[in-house]
C-alpha cells in the first residue's frame, strides 16, 4: 500500500522532470533565437539551414516564443523565398489539423478510409 510520503517522492520526481524539461525547451528558444536573428541580419541565406530552423521552431510551436520566432522569420524572409514560406506553412498547417483529426476519430472510435 502506498502511504503519503511514496506519493510526495513521486511528485517530486515528476516536478524535477518537470523543471528539466522546461529548462531545455528554453536553452533551445535561446539558440533558436540566436539563429533567427543571423538570419534577419541576411548572415544565414543558405536555404536548406533556414528551412531547417524553421522545422526545428514547429518542433516547438506549443510555445507561443517560438510561435512569434517563426512568424518574424518567415515575414523576413518571405520576398526572397515566397514558395519556401508557403509550402512551410501549408505543410506546418496540414500536420496540426491532421494530429488533430486523428484525436478527433480516436475520441469517436472511427476512421476516415477516405484520407
Amino acid at each position: 500500500m502506498k502511504t503519503v510520503s511514496d506519493n510526495k517522492d513521486y511528485m517530486d520526481s515528476i516536478s524535477g522532470i518537470v523543471a528539466e524539461l522546461n529548462a531545455l525547451v528554453d536553452a533551445a528558444y535561446v539558440q533558436y533565437s540566436s539563429c533567427v536573428d543571423a538570419i534577419l541580419r541576411d548572415e544565414l541565406t543558405d536555404i536548406v539551414q533556414i528551412e531547417k530552423v524553421m522545422d526545428g521552431l514547429c518542433d516547438f510551436g506549443a510555445d507561443e516564443r517560438f510561435l512569434e520566432l517563426y512568424k518574424r522569420l518567415c515575414r523576413h524572409i518571405y520576398q526572397r523565398y515566397p514558395q519556401l514560406v508557403g509550402e512551410h506553412i501549408c505543410w506546418a498547417w496540414r500536420q496540426i489539423w491532421a494530429d488533430m483529426k486523428a484525436e478527433d476519430e480516436d475520441k469517436r472510435g472511427e476512421s476516415d478510409v477516405c484520407s
